[in-house]
């Protein structure tokens, strides 16, 4: 024998929810704008980061080839590291909007 309580748990599928109840259902799993960029910088970051890890000996070989004289390569290490300054200072931007932390302008 079923009691009232034990039928309205039964009867409530997915479909049966109120419709409020359903839109803040959606809405705790909905990333907003400043988090899913916050998510997509700090992917590029980490890309960023295992690609130096991956070719640091490269790296390395060029400078020490501009280091004794073949002059053709010196740009490269300059913009590595500017490419590395710009998306983290983005991605550290976008973090602190993500959390609601914003600089005075």
């Amino acid at each position: 024998m079923l009691t009232h309580m034990e039928g309205s748990a039964i009867a409530h599928h997915g479909h049966d929810l109120p419709q409020k109840r359903r839109r803040s259902l959606r809405n705790l799993f909905k990333l907003r704008t400043h988090t899913k960029a916050t998510l997509g910088m700090g992917l590029l970051s980490m890309i960023l980061y295992y690609g130096l890890y991956t070719f640091n000996a490269d790296i390395r070989h060029i400078a020490e080839m501009t280091n004794q004289g073949d002059k053709t390569y010196f740009l490269l290490p300059i913009a590595i590291a500017f490419l590395f300054s710009v998306v983290h200072g983005i991605f550290t931007d976008k973090f602190w909007e993500a959390l609601g932390l914003r600089a005075k302008r």
